[in-house]
């Protein structure tokens, strides 16, 4: 190599070092993007099965003992007064005393009464920071389905079994039907029919870490109807993703 050719080589970066570093730049940005997407489509599912999980553990204890179980929720989305589902015995307990008895469970201590806290919000938990349960008429889920670049977001009222007036779940996703967030709430599992005795819902989005949903991103559904023994769950991967389409999972 000549003197002039080490000065020139020296003074900075070849074209195709530059294109070189630019490409590896633009594949772990993709890689990034990639992840963070990823993530937040298994929190929506992983919330889904948990939540789920939450609902079959009290479905279980009415068929084991044969004894009207009450599962009852109340808090909110966050760390100050964070949302939790117990369940307990129906007769010999009141809301309150559920309420009370999860609360000391929760806490550390020894409960007054038998209770079982199967869910609850937890602060800094890996799927709780990518998803969580909204009401519908919150910004969280219009955020979701609104219309993005990629295509228009399928209702779930416009899917088999919610559409049309035949349909089994029609007109159910409604915020009346809501089991939580917000006020308190109360469902019973007969245990002479192993049966929910009421109808209710639990919606599902993706979020950032910063706990607000992402427009067109995934989001699910959890239905349970009246004098019936399954629990549904639905998915949408939004149109951010995916197809926008609805499935049932």
């Amino acid at each position: 190599m000549t003197p002039s050719n080490r000065t020139l080589r020296s003074s900075g970066y070849t074209m195709l070092e530059l294109m070189l570093v630019m490409g590896i730049v633009g594949i772990l940005s993709l890689a990034g993007v990639s992840q963070v997407r990823t993530q937040n489509s298994g929190a929506v599912r992983g919330l889904l099965d948990e939540v789920e999980g939450a609902l079959a553990n009290a479905h279980q204890a009415a068929a084991a003992t044969g004894r009207d179980v009450a599962i009852v929720t109340w808090g909110t989305w966050d760390a100050g007064a964070p949302l939790v589902l117990a369940h307990g015995d129906a007769v010999a307990l009141d809301d309150g005393a559920i309420k009370t008895a999860a609360t000391t469970l929760l806490g550390g201590g020894a409960p007054s009464a038998p209770v079982s806290v199967p869910f609850h919000f937890q602060a800094g938990d890996r799927i709780q920071a990518s998803a969580r349960i909204v009401s519908l008429a919150s910004d969280q889920w219009t955020n979701v389905i609104q219309e993005c670049s990629t295509g228009t977001n399928v209702s779930i009222n416009d899917v088999a079994p919610f559409a049309g007036s035949g349909g089994i779940m029609h007109g159910l996703v409604t915020d009346n039907n809501l089991l939580f967030p917000g006020e308190d709430h109360r469902v019973l599992v007969s245990g002479s029919s192993r049966r929910f005795t009421s109808t209710f819902i639990i919606p599902i989005v993706g979020t950032t870490t910063s706990g607000s949903a992402l427009p067109g991103g995934p989001m699910g559904l959890i239905v349970v109807l009246r004098n019936g023994a399954a629990i549904y769950k639905f998915y949408n991967p939004g149109v951010r993703d995916g197809d926008g389409q609805w499935r049932r999972i």
